[in-house]
């Protein structure tokens, strides 16, 4: 039952991150170096998450409360950096 929880949560996160960054389009910084910059600190911040064991509770929202909210500005970050990278090849 726990297998495709993750890729399912992973996928999920990413449908996030597509609308968000199609829903509010100004929230894309302005410049590549700003765009990197905001994708070292999203992937910072989820490598230093912490991950709380104990109760259902505790798993429940470090997962929905801080992990699923990390990884979506990871993958919005992502998609500003491939974003850039399109922009940069068709000047």
């Amino acid at each position: 039952m726990a297998m495709p929880f993750l890729p399912l949560f992973v996928v999920g996160a990413g449908a996030l991150a597509l609308w968000v960054d199609v829903r509010h389009p100004k929230l894309a910084p302005d410049s590549l170096t700003q765009r990197l910059v905001a994708a070292g600190c999203a992937l910072l911040a989820l490598q230093l998450v912490p991950v709380f064991h104990g109760s259902v509770v505790a798993v429940y929202m470090t997962v929905f409360g801080l992990v699923l909210p990390l990884l979506v500005s990871s993958l919005l970050a992502a998609l500003w950096l491939m974003r850039a990278v399109q922009e940069a090849q068709l000047r």
